[in-house]
């Protein structure tokens, strides 16, 4: 049986017609490739950034076996390693390197805080007794810090972050500079810090020495921890801006210098860090920030010069509230 033979053509398109397909093909084709590229930045981007970061990362052991609780907490030390100056970082002897700053970073609930702990607060270091708080990284690096600051606190320390100098100067000069502010003059030989009372933009070296200055500060180990809870929250500032969200090139610097010069634990990564950003940028603003209640700033035992002293009686619910997410501002210690 022969083939049915269609009963009419199918019709050809017409001149009409065909100038109208061709614009919506067009626009198909402007669409696919805004929405892959789209995908590439808001996807692929920030995965290859992650991927980048962790890559170059320092890590170490740092963490304790206590038992994970509720919130996260991050353990931030701000080691006083020297370099050779390529990194922007302080050139001398590395003798005995000591945590110089040493901060706590809370998330628990829907509270976000910190405690800047002052590295010559009078503690007892597991195998080592009594002495000042930033000799436990000396005597037994992160992990005997961490273990120090958890018997201090009660807090478990989930995530470990050291920063060396090098690091301060290199992300504050990629981010081109962050705004400081400090009420009074200073010419101190001993952090380079050379400072005309008001706000200024500051470079990294301006910025490092900024955070190291201590001698000429009223406030001592107190003001010191403000300021470099200072330089942190303006350049977490900066990195969560426009200017920084839509630079590739910048983020790609960012992530280097970072990861090149931060150490974590062995469990940590980019992902840990980016939530540290967030919550530090959130307890700043909310102001829950400052040092834990103080006694006396110039304590002594008669074998390790003056410490800083925790109040025993305000400490307890200090460190009950921090742990809790019920932290106020009036329970940090008011400097006098």
């Amino acid at each position: 049986e022969s083939p049915k033979t269609p009963s009419r053509l199918e019709p050809i398109p017409s001149t009409k017609e065909r100038r109208i397909s061709r614009p919506n093909f067009k626009f198909r084709r402007i669409f696919a490739a805004v929405l892959t590229l789209t995908l590439i930045f808001v996807i692929a981007w920030p995965l290859y950034l992650c991927h980048l970061a962790n890559s170059q990362l320092n890590r170490v052991e740092a963490l304790s076996t206590l038992p994970a609780g509720e919130g996260e907490t991050w353990l931030i030390a701000g080691s006083d390693k020297r370099s050779d100056g390529s990194d922007g970082g302080v050139s001398g002897a590395d003798i005995g390197a000591r945590s110089d700053s040493i901060m706590l970073v809370r998330k628990v609930n829907s509270m976000s805080a910190i405690v800047s702990l002052p590295r010559d607060t009078a503690v007892v270091i597991p195998g080592y007794g009594q002495n000042k708080l930033n000799a436990a990284y000396s005597f037994g690096g992160p992990r005997l810090l961490v273990k120090t600051v958890e018997g201090i606190s009660g807090v478990k320390v989930d995530h470990y972050v050291e920063v060396t100098m090098g690091s301060v100067t290199q992300l504050v000069d990629v981010v081109g500079g962050i705004e400081l502010c400090l009420d009074y003059d200073v010419d101190d030989p001993d952090s380079a810090l050379k400072w005309q009372s008001g706000c200024h933009q500051a470079d990294g070296a301006t910025a490092l020495a900024f955070s190291r200055m201590r001698q000429q500060d009223p406030k001592g180990d107190i003001g010191r921890a403000e300021r470099q809870r200072q330089v942190v929250s303006k350049l977490a500032d900066t990195l969560i801006t426009p200017s920084t969200f839509l630079n590739p090139f910048k983020q790609r610097d960012l992530a280097i210098a970072g990861a090149q010069n931060l150490t974590c634990d062995t469990d940590s990564g980019a992902w840990a860090l980016g939530k540290l950003l967030l919550t530090y940028r959130s307890a700043a603003k909310n102001r829950l920030t400052g040092a834990p209640p103080i006694a006396n700033m110039a304590y002594y035992d008669g074998a390790h010069g003056a410490m800083v002293l925790l109040d025993k009686q305000k400490t307890p619910s200090f460190w009950s509230a921090f742990q809790k997410g019920t932290l106020q501002p009036s329970q940090y210690h008011q400097f006098q």
